[in-house]
């Protein structure tokens, strides 16, 4: 017979941490993002309508994408691990987090004492804030090293669903 050997305390957190990343996000966590062809996306502008989907303004025929954005991933993050934490794979020379040849972050993502690895990458666009494509890039990057954790998931997932009805 295998022998069971009892978690102590602090293992019985992380691995409770850790399952709470897999938990679905609730309908209001969940945001809308609009994805065209090239076509749609350089349309004119009086082709353009506001959208009851997901507020923006743009061509009528786009699809929308199920996401979960930058605050409900780290609202997520505090509550399986209060002391989580991010870094990039590499420092330029003055310290910053080094971006790749293509403009996107390569990072390491820690919670409950597991470390993933995550990608993030944004194009750059016209009349953009300086820093928003690079804060656009961590969240990306935050949101794609989460997933190997299996946050959302299931928003990724093209066949049924991932959790059973009682999955916890």
């Amino acid at each position: 017979k295998p022998t069971v050997v009892p978690l102590p305390g602090l293992a019985k957190a992380n691995l409770r941490g850790l399952a709470l990343l897999r938990a679905p996000f609730d309908k209001q966590s969940i945001s809308k993002l609009p994805k065209g062809s090239k076509d749609q996306n350089n349309c004119s502008f009086n082709e353009k309508r506001s959208c009851n989907v997901c507020g923006g303004f743009h061509h009528p025929k786009m699809i929308h994408l199920d996401y979960v954005g930058h605050a409900a991933l780290t609202d997520r993050l505090l509550e399986a691990d209060p002391l989580w934490s991010w870094e990039p794979m590499g420092l330029a020379p003055n310290g910053l987090p080094l971006f790749d040849q293509t403009g996107g972050l390569w990072i390491r993502l820690t919670v409950c004492g597991v470390t993933r690895l995550g990608y993030g990458h944004a194009p750059a666009k016209s009349f953009q804030e300086p820093g928003a494509r690079e804060k656009e890039i961590i969240g990306d990057a935050l949101r794609n090293a989460a997933m190997r954790f299996g946050a959302a998931l299931e928003l990724w997932h093209k066949g049924d669903d991932l959790h059973d009805a009682d999955w916890d």
